[in-house]
């Protein structure tokens, strides 16, 4: 024989405790991950296949100029940017 029964088992033993504690620690980590998800938290819907795009939540909304009211949609559309002080944008291409 190559060796009694405690020396083959102690190896064995050391397996078995290393392979239940990283079961163990794993299963800690996925419960820890799940708990990130807060049940305040929205997803969005998955994208579908180049339908309408999703609007934003209602706080995060950018201003259409339908959104505004009648006097600051008067002075939006009478804003004139001042000249650029380098002159007019170059056309690179034609059709942009």
């Amino acid at each position: 024989m190559t060796g009694s029964v405690r020396e083959r088992a102690a190896p064995m033993r050391a397996i078995t405790i290393a392979l239940s504690a990283s079961i163990l620690l794993s299963i800690a980590a996925a419960a820890q991950d799940q708990s990130k998800d807060s049940p305040g938290r929205v997803t969005p819907p998955p994208a579908s296949a180049g339908k309408k795009i999703p609007q934003a939540p209602v706080g995060h909304r950018q201003p259409t100029q339908r959104s505004l009211p009648p006097a600051v949609r008067k002075e939006e559309d009478a804003a004139v940017k001042p000249p650029d002080s380098l002159g007019p944008i170059p056309s690179i291409c034609k059709n942009c």
